[in-house]
């Protein structure tokens, strides 16, 4: 039978989504200083990737993960391949968000395949379904924590899935809600060999993101999830019995939803503090930011992180860097640059050259990002 959640609103529920709109209504309008907008942003990147990899036993601290994140050319290990790839799965989701594509079974396949992505040569661009069993086992007991269903279920349990996600009801419930529930109705079909933490929690940001509850891209749920692992993997098993057939596969989502919508009040509260805390009554004008394509937000992101992990900042930028940092062929690189020098997002590092090897920020976009790069140097006594 098709997928219809079960849920009931408790009085925590409620309460946490008040503060969660409380939140966002504070966030998404109060004025703050161009460079700490910018600043917030890769710093929620940064820590959404660090934490979400985290889970899954990657130990990269925060300044590993900016400098995987940057890195050209370079032989990468595992885990310096998984911060990449997560970041890169979060910058695709906000690509695909903006062309307005909806959810499918071809969307999640496609996600899938950048955040499993390893080594080089040819890769693929989507993701086939598990053929095989996958339990779930605890490391440490070697127990089996969770039996998903049978691989010749996933398909229909992912069509259902998605008819769900795309339905008139779904979009009847709050946004937080829907991504909770897509998440972990996702996660319980478990519809890849390995990989499927980071997607369900990538696609609870992606439902976040097209609801409008990106609060200005600072929003960063993965660190709660961290302050207590174990917390948030009995929330997810929810006291059901391992088997998914015996329980998982029709369960009052209740606890988790109650887990779930916590966890974001409390991360939303935190990022209400900080706005209400960097809050320019000045209230001077801000590049044009929400006007630029999301790729050259991302670059200006990527930047960010370049210049806190460099020293002395390196600052100019290659074609070859856009074909890693994006996964796009060399061609893509130079049209993007053209149009971007020729939109006065972007200059040649050498005026005159008659070829261009290397590009900078024009003068706009060069000053906000040495105001990011100033303020979050620490400051001397």
């Amino acid at each position: 039978m098709p997928f219809q959640p079960r849920f009931s609103y408790t009085h925590s529920m409620v309460r946490n989504l008040g503060v969660i709109e409380s939140a966002r209504a504070v966030v998404d309008v109060l004025p703050l200083p161009p460079d700490r907008v910018l600043w917030l942003r890769q710093a929620a990147r940064q820590r959404a990737t660090r934490n979400s990899t985290r889970i899954e036993g990657n130990t990269l601290n925060s300044t590993e993960v900016g400098q995987a994140v940057v890195a050209v050319g370079r032989t990468q290990t595992e885990m310096q391949q998984e911060v990449r790839n997560y970041w890169r799965a979060l910058e695709w989701i906000e690509e695909q968000l903006e062309a307005q594509r909806r959810l499918s079974e071809e969307f999640v396949c496609e996600l899938h395949c950048i955040v499993l992505v390893r080594g080089h040569g040819r890769r693929g661009t989507r993701s086939a379904y598990r053929v095989g069993e996958c339990p779930m086992v605890d490391a440490a007991t070697r127990r089996i924590d969770y039996g998903p269903p049978k691989p010749a279920d996933v398909p229909r349990l992912m069509r259902e899935w998605v008819e769900w996600g795309q339905s008139q009801a779904v979009a009847a419930l709050p946004g937080p809600v829907r991504a909770g529930l897509l998440a972990h109705r996702f996660v319980s079909i478990h519809p890849f060999g390995d990989g499927n933490g980071r997607t369900a929690r990538a696609l609870a940001t992606t439902e976040l993101w097209r609801g409008g509850y990106d609060m200005r891209g600072f929003l960063s749920l993965e660190e709660h999830y961290t302050a207590n692992l174990q917390a948030y993997y009995d929330s997810l098993q929810m006291g059901l019995p391992v088997d998914f057939y015996e329980g998982r596969h029709d369960p009052d989502h209740t606890p988790w939803l109650e887990y779930f919508l916590g966890t974001m009040a409390r991360a939303a509260e935190d990022l209400r503090k900080q706005a209400v805390a960097l809050y320019d009554p000045e209230n001077r004008p801000a590049p044009p930011w929400e006007r630029l394509r999301r790729v050259q937000q991302q670059l200006l992101t990527r930047l960010v992180v370049r210049g806190l992990n460099e020293k002395p900042p390196i600052l100019a930028f290659a074609p070859s860097d856009v074909v890693e940092w994006f996964g796009v062929s060399a061609t893509t690189a130079r049209e993007w640059l053209d149009k971007w020098r020729d939109d006065g997002f972007v200059q040649p590092a050498k005026p005159g050259a008659q070829r261009v090897r290397n590009y900078l920020l024009t003068e706009t976009w060069a000053k906000l990002l040495h105001d990011v790069l100033h303020s979050a140097r620490p400051k001397k006594p």
